[in-house]
């Protein structure tokens, strides 16, 4: 059905931004690397704003722009005004602007109303990216009435000192710790009663002041009802409140003790009608918060009362499912976030998925020595020029030796592709594990998956 006022994706969209300047704010992480060729190739000018003298990005762009909003970012509006000063004449040319950076986001809102482009309030940037401002907005009453999003919404509290944890009335244990301000397994922690909860935030709490990651994120954490059910990322794509196309990914089982993500597989094994509860439960979520344009990423467990939301990233989701979606469904969702920007609103023909894809992750604590035996890599090599696999490496990986407190951070993506099913997908992918010797009692393949098989 045709949407008023839209252009298809992908021709009409690429045509579309044929010749637009976008500005995008943030040092781009290293996965984003394939964007900058994507956008040159389309003619398009990027004028790139990040913190450090050195960028990956630099030299790729039309224009780099260097600029410290990093080591003091509690005065968005200042860093707003500065950067746009600091564009010059230049402001007149831009089309659209937005960021591939968590953090960034509030600034990137402020910098968005003040050259009046596409984009979303400050509020709603600075919502999304603290986990319990997520949930107050998602329970209130008020905020953007049209969507209700409260059924959606676990029981949470901030915990910003250790007598927080005592006021949490509603919590029955175990729960989940976890930090406000980050996106990622690292520190989320399961607790088993009130005592093991002030116990693991007083330890999260010393290594934070040891390390400057609290300077970059805070130490305000949050204590969370644990869910039931399986994981699921919702990727979506809103323009002015309006759902345009969302994509859903699998979350395998994690690994023992832990919240790290071991495999996905997409599109989803889900039934349709739980994949659209899914993908509406991501719109009313992303809208109740006040994001309404741009392509941005949830988190949700599916559990036996309907979708909970776990989080949201006001931003596009990780490199790794934007290669994979490019792969599977031919659509680059970093080239729909720069049209967004740029009001340019797109819409998707109905497409049947080229192929199925189930991925699993690798640790350097159980993959490093295999991995980097010569004959796997000449193996991995072949497989990848065949399109059997996709390999997605971790940017800027110096080295693969597993350092304190770095083992369960994954140095590659592993990606079978299948033409026929998700079955056949992950038959590939854990046969590939045996044979490389990638499978072990520590990491097993087989039971991760299990839940596709």
């Amino acid at each position: 059905m045709a949407r008023h006022g839209c252009v298809t994706y992908p021709d009409q969209v690429r045509e579309k931004l044929t010749g637009k300047t976008i500005l995008i704010i943030g040092s781009s992480k290293g996965g984003q690397r394939g964007i900058w060729s994507i956008f040159s190739d389309a003619k398009i000018k990027v004028i790139l704003v990040g913190h450090g003298t050195s960028n990956h990005a630099a030299g790729q762009v039309h224009t780099f722009i260097q600029y410290d909003y990093f080591t003091d970012h509690s005065d968005i509006e200042k860093h707003a005004i500065n950067i746009i000063q600091l564009l010059g004449d230049r402001v007149k040319d831009i089309d659209g602007c937005f960021t591939f950076t968590e953090e960034v986001s509030p600034i990137t809102a402020v910098v968005c109303e003040k050259l009046r482009v596409k984009g979303f309030h400050p509020d709603a940037a600075i919502a999304a990216w603290s986990k319990q401002k997520t949930s107050e907005a998602l329970r209130s009453k008020t905020r953007n009435s049209t969507f209700n999003a409260e059924k959606y919404s676990p029981i949470s509290y901030r915990i910003q000192r250790g007598d927080d944890i005592k006021e949490c009335k509603q919590i029955i244990y175990p729960a989940i710790l976890k930090l406000e301000q980050y996106e990622s397994s690292r520190a989320v922690v399961k607790v088993v009663s009130e005592d093991d909860c002030l116990l693991q935030y007083n330890q999260l709490q010393k290594e934070f002041r040891e390390s400057s990651f609290g300077e970059t994120f805070g130490t305000s954490m949050v204590l969370m009802e644990l869910l039931d059910g399986l994981s699921y990322e919702v990727d979506v794509v809103i323009y002015d409140g309006e759902l345009m196309t969302a994509f859903v990914t699998d979350i395998g089982l994690y690994l023992p003790n832990s919240y790290a993500c071991t495999s996905i597989c997409t599109p989803s094994n889900l039934s349709a009608e739980l994949q659209d509860q899914l993908m509406t439960a991501a719109h009313h979520c992303c809208c109740k918060v006040g994001l309404l344009n741009g392509v941005f990423n949830t988190e949700f467990k599916m559990t036996r009362t309907g979708p909970k939301l776990v989080e949201i990233n006001g931003r596009v989701g990780s490199f790794r499912r934007c290669i994979i979606y490019e792969t599977t469904h031919g659509v680059n969702l970093w080239e729909i976030a720069a049209a967004i920007a740029c009001g340019i609103k797109p819409c998707f023909p109905e497409v049947t998925p080229r192929c199925f894809a189930v991925g699993a992750f690798l640790f350097s604590k159980f993959h490093e020595k295999h991995f980097l035996e010569e004959g796997v890599g000449l193996k991995l090599k072949d497989m990848v020029e065949a399109k059997d696999i996709l390999l997605v490496m971790q940017p800027k990986r110096k080295k693969l030796h597993c350092e304190a407190g770095e083992c369960l951070m994954p140095f590659c993506h592993l990606v079978a592709l299948n033409k026929t099913s998700i079955k056949c997908a992950r038959q590939t992918l854990t046969q590939l594990f045996q044979d490389l010797g990638f499978n072990g009692t520590d990491y097993d393949i087989e039971r991760f998956t299990s839940v596709w098989a």
